[in-house]
C-alpha cells in the first residue's frame, strides 16, 4: 500500500478517453506522482466502461506501470430530487456492494465523497440537525466493517475544509468519526474557498502556504492524539483557478500556487497529497521534483 500519496483527480468523462488517460499516466511517471483518484458510477450499472472486464484490464495497465489506484465514490449527492438520503440504508449497501467491485476490478483504495448532508444552495434535508452527525457516523461504520474490514483494503473520507475547524453540524461531518474509521481522512482547505480574513489572510487563495498550513495543523491537532485514532491525514489540494474574493472571480493558479500547498502539507505532517481540477487538467511543473519558481 502506498503510504505518501501523491495523485491527481481523474473525472469520469477523462477516465473512458484512452488518449487523456495515457497522457495522464505519462504524467505520473514523469513526475513525484505515484497514483491517480478516478471517478466510478455510484448509482449501478458498470463502474467506469460499459463492461467491468474492460475496466479491469485498463487498470491492470495502470497498476503494472505502479500506478496507485484510488476509486471515488460519490455517496449522497444525486439521486432522486438531487441528493439521496444519508440515513438511507439500501443506499448504503448499494455503495457498499460498489466499492467492492471497484475492489475486485483493481482499485487499490476507496474514496467516498459527498459523505454528508446537503449544505448551502444544495437540496434540504428534513433530518433533524441533531441527528445528522451521528447518522454520518453510523454510515462510516458500515463502511468501516463492510468495505475496509471486509476487504481488507484501505478506505478514505473527503471532508469540508472548514471541519478542520470543529463538527460541522448541518452536513453533519466530524473529523473525529472520520479519523477513527478511516484509514486516510482527506479535507478540501481549498484556498479559494475560504472567506476572505480567515487565518488573518485579506485573500486566503494568494497565500496557498499559510491557508493550508493553518487549517490543517488547527485540524489535526484536535485529532491527532486521540485513543481511537485509526487515520492518516492526506489532503486535497487546490489545482483550478479560483479566488478567495467575494463574489468569486478567477485567479490563476499556478505551478507555484499548487507547490506551495504541497510544501505545507510536507510540513503539516501528512501522508500526502491529491490535486483537484474538475475537468482533470493539470500543469506538469505544478508536481515536478524542483520547485516551481513563483511568477513575478
Amino acid at each position: 500500500m502506498t503510504t505518501v500519496t501523491k495523485a491527481v483527480y481523474v473525472n469520469f468523462t477523462a477516465a473512458r478517453d484512452a488518449d487523456r488517460m495515457n497522457r495522464l499516466a505519462a504524467l505520473v511517471q514523469r513526475t513525484e506522482l505515484n497514483s491517480l483518484v478516478i471517478d466510478v458510477r455510484s448509482n449501478g450499472g458498470a463502474l467506469l466502461h460499459e463492461r467491468d472486464e474492460a475496466t479491469r484490464a485498463q487498470l491492470g495497465v495502470l497498476r503494472e506501470a505502479g500506478i496507485y489506484l484510488i476509486a471515488r465514490v460519490v455517496a449522497f449527492k444525486g439521486g432522486p430530487g438531487g441528493w439521496y438520503d444519508p440515513g438511507s440504508e439500501a443506499r448504503w449497501r448499494e455503495i457498499a456492494e460498489i466499492s467492492l467491485r471497484a475492489l475486485d476490478a483493481g482499485f487499490d483504495e476507496v474514496n467516498y465523497d459527498y459523505v454528508r448532508y446537503g449544505a448551502a444552495r444544495e437540496p434540504r434535508s428534513r433530518t433533524p440537525v441533531r441527528e445528522r452527525a451521528p447518522t454520518i457516523r453510523a454510515f462510516f461504520e458500515f463502511l468501516r466493517a463492510e468495505v475496509g474490514d471486509a476487504a481488507s483494503r484501505p478506505i478514505s473520507a473527503d471532508i469540508f475544509g472548514i471541519a478542520l475547524l470543529g463538527p460541522q453540524a448541518v452536513v453533519g461531518q466530524r473529523i473525529e468519526d472520520a479519523a477513527e474509521l478511516f484509514d486516510y481522512v482527506m479535507p478540501m482547505p481549498y484556498p479559494s474557498h475560504w472567506e476572505p480574513g480567515s487565518f488573518g489572510l485579506a485573500n486566503p487563495a494568494h497565500h496557498p502556504y499559510e491557508t493550508l498550513h493553518a487549517s490543517l495543523s488547527a485540524g489535526w491537532g484536535r485529532v491527532a492524539e486521540l485513543p481511537g485514532r485509526r487515520a492518516l491525514l492526506r489532503s486535497w489540494i487546490q489545482a483550478f483557478d479560483l479566488d478567495s474574493s467575494r463574489p468569486m472571480r478567477r485567479y490563476k493558479y499556478t505551478p507555484w500556487h499548487v507547490r506551495e500547498q504541497i510544501r505545507a502539507i510536507e510540513d503539516a505532517g501528512c501522508a500526502g497529497y491529491a490535486a483537484w481540477n474538475p475537468r482533470s487538467h493539470y500543469e506538469e511543473g505544478a508536481f515536478a521534483a524542483a520547485w516551481a519558481v513563483r511568477p513575478g
